[in-house]
């Protein structure tokens, strides 16, 4: 008897390449991933002609792969073309997870709205890729009002926002596992 299979579920953790970057918070979408793969017992393969590193699996009935581009938040667009259409993976299965300035820090959202909401990154997929469902994780608005707002996501998070994150993380994972049984379910 043959199982009745979907198509791949494709996750992309948005963030910027290099280590000074590692903890920002505009790579909250990348750490995210990162706890995710763990989480899922897969490891990343660097695919420098798709421009990501990608961790494969399968998780019940689901076969998934996680991305990670390895463009800046600006250009990941094309990265995100190039690993759905070589896996032929279409929008409705793709899931981009990122920060979320207009959310309390370590609260997330599913959203399949259209448009970028401001944010760069999505912009980018948006004009290249086109609509996918949204997995926006709050990183809390600017504190100081005057700092400017790529000053503000490209800071580093404090030690007590750091453990605030780490704490939310068990229920972040969960929301990102519902996914695998209805990606286009929205809570």
């Amino acid at each position: 008897m043959e199982e009745n299979r979907r198509e791949p579920l494709l996750f992309v953790g948005l963030g910027n390449p290099g280590a000074t970057h590692v903890h920002s918070r505009h790579n909250l979408g990348q750490f995210i991933l990162d706890g995710f793969a763990r989480h899922l017992s897969v490891k990343w393969i660097n695919n420098k002609r798709l421009s990501a590193d990608l961790a494969r699996g399968r998780s019940g009935n689901t076969d998934f792969l996680l991305a990670r581009p390895l463009s800046y938040m600006n250009d990941s667009g094309y990265p995100v073309l190039r690993v759905a259409n070589y896996f032929k993976i279409p929008q409705g299965r793709v899931v981009i997870v990122y920060d979320e300035i207009n959310l309390p820090l370590g609260e997330f959202k599913i959203t399949h709205r259209s448009g970028s909401g401001g944010h760069n990154g999505m912009a980018d997929i948006c004009e290249k890729f086109g609509e996918c469902v949204r997995f926006r994780v709050g990183i809390g608005p600017k504190k100081d009002k005057e700092m400017d707002l790529k000053d503000y996501v490209l800071s580093k998070f404090t030690d007590e926002e750091q453990a605030a994150l780490l704490y939310a993380m068990p229920a972040i994972l969960d929301g990102l596992k519902d996914l695998f049984n209805n990606p286009q379910s929205t809570p």
